[in-house]
């Protein structure tokens, strides 16, 4: 991937706050909110499909989108 099609920090940044705000503002998941706006956001500048994410905020605080 060429470093001018990658997003900058603050569009990141800005998705996962969308993201996060769309989701009901959970604790505990900024780390998946960044990575899903971040594939999101190089799909968009590479032309590239991204898969949907799955709904990974399912219970408690932390990371649990894996189980």
């Amino acid at each position: 991937m060429r470093p001018e099609t990658m997003p900058t920090e603050a569009e990141i940044r800005g998705r996962a706050l969308e993201l996060w705000e769309t989701r009901g503002r959970p604790e505990g998941y900024e780390e998946e909110f960044w990575l899903q706006a971040e594939r999101q956001l190089r799909g968009e500048t590479t032309g590239q499909p991204v898969l949907p994410d799955g709904d990974f905020v399912t219970s408690g605080t932390g990371s649990d989108c894996c189980r």
